[in-house]
């Protein structure tokens, strides 16, 4: 047998190998190219082409995969917390019905209220859902941010210093990101801090670490704390680790946070114990690349 024909005996013999590691959905191979041009280089290139594209979709399918059981999760406990507020309207409005029939204007001014507090809850489930799925970074323009600016611009709004003493260690750096999404991050982790704060005035400091690529933020206050075991489970989407400390608490805040920040490809978490105030740490990148 000459030299040609035990090289197009391999090169046959490698592209049966890479049909069967095809087949089993191994696409980490390559077919070389001969010189020659011939029809196995074509069968080769066309090969490499379709491993190349098959590639592409398992990936897809598998990301598919993962964002339709997210989707099917999230659908089943949106569904869940919105039916409390609505079956509590429902019921309201029979009591009043009943007391407008009575001429009961004091009863029925009280349904009336009790009525508006349960709207503006679903109202405020809604927008939460809202700003938890609309989070892709692709779509957001990246600009320079002020950590300082961003603060003053919070405690101004939501008038913060109202209901906490707010420590801003400086100087806190500058990034390059998206100005929505880090006043939503740092917005919700000071309004989580004062909501389930057991004082009359709590206590938050924010510092900034500097370190070789990144910057860590940490948010730091003097409430109850968080069991450790709790440390992931707050992160989770409705979760809402103790639902008697705050009744108009949604379970979103922090999930938003996180769904925020993993979008940049950024960190949370968390360290804490029960009685000792809690720290929510996040990673800034120092060198993000500008989106065009």
């Amino acid at each position: 047998m000459s030299n040609s024909d035990l090289d197009n005996d391999k090169r046959l013999n490698d592209i049966l190998d890479m049909i069967g590691r095809i087949a089993a959905l191994d696409f980490s191979q390559e077919l070389p190219m001969s010189e020659k041009n011939d029809r196995m280089d074509a069968v080769s290139m066309g090969l490499n082409m379709l491993s190349e594209e098959l590639q592409l979709n398992v990936v897809e399918k598998s990301k598919l995969n993962q964002v339709n059981a997210k989707l099917e999760k999230f659908a089943f406990t949106a569904a869940h917390d919105l039916k409390s507020p609505i079956n509590a309207i429902s019921g309201i409005i029979y009591l009043l019905e009943h007391s407008i029939k009575n001429n009961s204007l004091e009863d029925a001014g009280t349904y009336v209220r009790l009525i508006k507090e349960s709207t503006e809850k679903m109202k405020n489930l809604v927008q939460g859902i809202l700003e938890y799925s609309r989070v892709d970074s692709s779509q957001l323009e990246l600009e320079p941010i002020s950590l300082e600016n961003v603060i003053n611009e919070i405690v101004h709004l939501d008038g913060t210093n109202a209901s906490a003493n707010l420590n801003v260690v400086k100087p806190l750096p500058s990034v390059l990101f998206n100005k929505s999404a880090i006043f939503q991050v740092i917005r919700n982790l000071l309004s989580n801090a004062v909501k389930y704060c057991d004082k009359k005035m709590c206590t938050i400091e924010i510092r900034a670490t500097e370190m070789e690529s990144h910057y860590i933020i940490s948010v730091s206050d003097d409430g109850p704390g968080i069991a450790k075991e709790n440390h992931e489970r707050i992160f989770e989407l409705f979760n809402k680790v103790d639902s008697t400390i705050k009744k108009d608490s949604q379970g979103i805040g922090l999930a938003t946070v996180k769904n925020t920040l993993s979008t940049f490809g950024e960190k949370i978490w968390v360290e804490s114990e029960v009685g000792n105030g809690a720290t929510f740490y996040f990673t800034l990148s120092k060198y993000r690349t500008r989106m065009t």
